[in-house]
């Protein structure tokens, strides 16, 4: 939440255009993350979590990490001409890139890194509380230059560089003194190599289709609708990401468990997990979502401005994505965690494959091109991310039936998913009717919103009480729960 309320401040004090250069410039480099990272961290994490790793499993993947840095930004900084360079970045100067490229690499490799290792030695409290203090410190920083308007683009870079430069220095720290001492059986070099390459090599061709489809998305709406429509998708898609708060904070967790669950062959266990991970997961995604799309709108005129206003139908259909995309990221987990990259690579390529056409289509002009499209810019592309994620995660839910041996749960999104959003739809209709809703400020809303939330919520319950499988559960859990807090409450 610290840093959803940090991206509200940046898109509003930078403006749509912006905003979306800062999103284009570091989104490019989490598609080149793909690209350089090859699965290696989904091994390094998996074999982690499957048991304790001596110093040169350590120095192996550090100093693999390291290679990736330089390799890069000798390329950035060296090799690609002028002339692709700026095809490829659309005009930005090569000093802002490179910015971009450390912030990025720090953010997603290296201090994602920091947190796998901390998981691993089931640290998660404190791996969390680190992720705590390193976004606040960014809020605040990123507060005090809005307020005295010396917020940019490359000063925001250049913040994200020195906080977590130096956020790993200290975890470092604090990790070392929880380290357990090392296995003194350290496995050979040669055994290291081969089980990254085993687990690797079907992820290699997956990491090419992963830079094609994110750098492809990003790209194309930057050269066809601009930064000023990459702003209105990009934070749409920063909305969107609330529903998806829960799966976030549970996945390193579910990811250690499965993979744990596999080793031991403990299927049943596994499956288990499985179920309830996912319905619960989706089903929370899809009352966070339920409750926020109707008032869309009003979400996007209060908290940004009327510099976003024809942002709303954007994050109208965003908040569609997060729902299944919950699903997806469970279940490439429960891929992952289990050592089936080959199913998880065949999956991912035939979707990404199939997203690279819809997203030129969606998006390329209507005219003066060889083959025209859509011309529909950021909500055209929100629209195919919401259609190809139902689609994806149900044949990804379906691989992992089929080889997991259990059947295809499929019944509770057709059921759970669109009363989840008829509830809020309905909820805020009916407020409609004692407010009006329009043109009216922060102030004139804390009622409405408020009566609507808690009736909104009330009606959620109440179909859970009635279909409890929808989260994965029976009626006897729901009533242990219930049970166990009134209990809590009566004595305290």
């Amino acid at each position: 939440m610290i840093g959803f309320m940090t991206g509200l401040v940046i898109a509003r004090v930078l403006n749509p255009a912006g905003y979306g250069d800062l999103m284009f410039l570091l989104g490019s480099f989490v598609a080149i993350r793909s690209l350089l990272d090859m699965g290696s961290s989904s091994a390094f994490y998996t074999f982690l979590a499957q048991r304790a790793r001596g110093q040169r499993f350590y120095l192996v993947y550090l100093s693999w990490l390291t290679f990736q840095f330089f390799v890069a930004l000798a390329m950035l900084w060296l090799i690609i001409p002028s002339n692709l360079f700026e095809k490829v970045w659309l005009g930005h100067s090569r000093e802002i890139v490179l910015l971009a490229f450390a912030a990025a690499f720090m953010q997603q490799q290296v201090w994602q890194t920091i947190g796998q290792i901390g998981e691993a030695m089931r640290k998660t409290v404190k791996v969390q509380l680190m992720n705590l203090v390193v976004a606040l410190l960014y809020f605040l920083v990123i507060l005090l230059l809005s307020q005295y308007g010396q917020l940019s683009v490359e000063k925001i870079l250049l913040i994200l560089v020195g906080q977590y430069v130096a956020a790993t220095v200290f975890a470092y720290r604090i990790l070392k003194e929880d380290w357990a001492e090392p296995p003194t059986d350290e496995s050979a070099l040669s055994k290291i190599f081969s089980d990254y390459w085993k687990y690797c090599k079907p992820l290699v061709a997956l990491s090419l289709a992963s830079f094609a489809y994110q750098f492809a998305d990003k790209w194309m709406l930057q050269k066809f609708g601009g930064a000023t429509q990459q702003g209105y998708f990009q934070i749409a898609s920063q909305f969107a990401a609330v529903s998806l708060l829960a799966t976030t904070s549970i996945l390193n967790v579910f990811w250690k468990e499965i993979a744990e669950a596999w080793e031991k062959q403990n299927r049943a266990r596994a499956a288990m997990l499985y179920r309830k991970v996912s319905r619960g997961l989706v089903m929370m995604g899809a009352i966070i979502s339920g409750m926020l799309l109707p008032w869309s709108e009003q979400i996007v005129k209060i908290f940004l401005g009327t510099a976003y206003a024809h942002a709303w139908p954007v994050l109208a259909v965003m908040l569609l994505y997060p729902i299944h995309q919950s699903m997806g990221q469970i279940g490439g987990t429960m891929l992952l965690a289990s050592g089936q990259t080959h199913r998880y690579t065949f999956v991912s390529i035939a979707m990404m494959l199939l997203s690279i056409p819809m997203t030129y289509f969606v998006l390329a002009p209507p005219v003066d091109l060889w083959l025209p499209g859509l011309g529909m810019g950021a909500l055209g592309l929100a629209c195919k991310m919401v259609v190809l994620g139902i689609v994806s995660v149900n044949i990804q839910a379906g691989v992992i039936a089929h080889y997991g041996g259990w059947k295809f749960d499929w019944v509770f999104q057709v059921v759970g998913i669109p009363l989840m959003i008829v509830l809020g739809i309905v909820v805020k209709l009916l407020v409609g009717l004692l407010w009006n809703l329009e043109n009216t400020g922060i102030a004139g809303l804390i009622a409405p919103v408020t009566i609507a939330s808690v009736a909104y919520l009330f009606m959620v319950a109440a179909a859970i009480w009635q279909l409890p499988w929808l989260i994965g559960a029976d009626r006897s859990e729901i009533e242990n729960l219930f049970g166990k807090v009134l209990h809590r409450k009566s004595a305290t």
